[in-house]
């Protein structure tokens, strides 16, 4: 049977502010900017230069450094004052012609990357002009939390004012390394119903029963937890969210109508391979109990690629009661270059509808639509389903300066297709290929293979994902 093509979702993805205008900044905030410039990130200075209020302006620095704050349970934010160190250092042997060292690209380098291995001058030349010196070539090699590709190093080409060569991916790869700084993206610059910018004190992890539980898992009652998906975020972060599933037996039930409820509270916890909190997210949510008697709620945050433990805690805050789930989890690198793919997705349905923090599945709420995930990917002959990827950093044709790339879906049972849907062919980065909804009502009960296969037709490079569902 065919599969029907759904309208693709193209170019969905976590944003921070929408900042279409650029204004001048007043003295004091374009003297911070000036004194950040090189750790910030392009998103952070549009979402900056946009901000009118003074009070949104200060809320706004106050998080930039929490972002980058190595330990956000220690008073002292050690980045910062590692930074202000390095900057003053850059400024002393760097200053070029009355520009203070930090803002250029010597500057910016021996910020991001520390002392070069070796440094080899150049020939001087116009030397005997102000503000001009010898030209550098800098070599880095490879050393821990920066990796040189298969050389194990890299050299740099510094002109006479201490700038890299134009028209290179020299500066995105800088922005790359800003990026890195960053250790905390799920704080960001979002704002409230009031439309000003949420402040640090209401997104940082407080003292709670949840937070407690993650701190000190326990087992009150048994639960289960599942990663479904990754998406590409800001900032080189990830998004990653996913369910958890319990038994409601265990829980304050409510009874409305015959329908009932339960209120939990749904924690997150990210723990890297130092075994420090990489980010700690709770929400309370009304989760609906199925009728055989089980329920399931999300949970979702943004995290740097990395390897992760994860713990998600729920809570019931009328009894106190409370168990945690954990499971490894490694985010990958969506801004590597050339193609990647996310998770190949098996959704119930993708909906367009307002979003509601305390709806269970809130966590999958992405701009105006919601996707709808099952459990386990078990589905009944009543359901359909909707498949969906997204594809990220295929090449650009240097002639047209589009992508372009083709995705193909099929779903396999017992390693032979029983439905498949037409090639798809997008011009545009960011794509989310998808189809359905495929009703399952002929789909005989058992396991089977859902399958997509991408071609990156600039790249010449083809890559495919795959997820398996069950139908009882």
């Amino acid at each position: 049977m065919p599969v029907r093509k759904k309208a693709s979702l193209v170019g969905l993805a976590l944003c921070l502010l929408s900042a279409p205008a650029v204004r001048a900044l007043d003295k004091e905030a374009k003297k911070w900017l000036d004194e950040v410039k090189p750790i910030m990130l392009p998103e952070e200075e549009k979402t900056y230069r946009d901000l009118k209020d003074k009070n949104d302006v200060a809320e706004f620095q106050r998080i930039f450094w929490a972002r980058r704050d190595p330990d956000l349970e220690t008073p002292a934010n050690e980045y910062q004052a590692e930074y202000q160190k390095a900057r003053a250092d850059a400024d002393s042997r760097y200053r070029i012609a009355g520009t203070p060292g930090s803002q250029t690209d010597c500057g910016r380098v021996f910020i991001l990357l520390g002392p070069p291995d070796d440094v080899k001058k150049g020939e001087a030349t116009d030397v005997a002009i102000p503000g001009r010196r010898a030209p550098e070539t800098w070599t880095y090699r490879d050393r821990p939390g920066f990796k040189f590709g298969p050389t194990g190093q890299i050299q740099l080409g510094f002109d006479e004012t201490c700038t890299l060569p134009q028209g290179n991916r020299m500066g995105e790869q800088l922005n790359r390394l800003a990026e890195g700084k960053v250790t905390s993206p799920n704080i960001g610059y979002r704002r409230g119903a009031d439309g000003r910018i949420v402040k640090l004190a209401e997104q940082l992890p407080k003292p709670s029963p949840a937070n407690a539980l993650l701190k000190a898992p326990r087992q009150d009652f048994p639960i289960s937890a599942e990663r479904t998906m990754f998406l590409k975020g800001q900032d080189g972060a990830s998004y990653v969210a996913g369910l958890v599933k319990g038994d409601a037996s265990a829980l304050t039930l409510k009874d409305a109508g015959g329908k009932k409820t339960a209120k939990v509270v749904v924690g997150m916890q990210a723990v890297d391979e130092t075994g420090k909190p990489s980010g700690t997210t709770e929400r309370e949510t009304l989760v609906d109990v199925a009728p055989d008697g089980s329920y399931v709620a999300s949970y979702g945050m943004a995290l740097k690629p990395g390897t992760y433990t994860m713990k998600v805690a729920l809570l019931d805050p009328q009894t106190g009661k409370g168990s945690v789930a954990t499971m490894p989890m490694k985010l990958p690198d969506y801004d590597a270059e050339g193609l990647t793919l996310s998770p190949l997705l098996v959704l119930r349905d993708v909906q367009d509808m307002p979003a509601n923090p305390q709806d269970a599945l809130a966590a999958f709420q992405l701009g105006p639509m919601r996707f709808i995930p099952h459990y386990g990917n078990v589905f009944s002959p009543d359901d359909s389903i909707t498949l969906l990827i997204f594809l990220y950093n295929p090449k650009v044709d240097a002639a047209t300066g589009k992508p372009s790339t083709t995705a193909s879906f099929v779903i396999l049972k017992d390693a032979k297709p029983v439905a498949k849907a037409d090639e798809q062919n997008y011009d545009t980065p960011g794509a989310g290929p998808s189809v359905g909804p495929v009703p399952l009502a002929k789909f005989t009960a058992g396991k089977y293979v859902a399958q997509v296969k991408v071609r990156d037709n600039v790249a010449k490079k083809d890559m495919s994902e795959e997820a398996t569902f069950e139908v009882k």
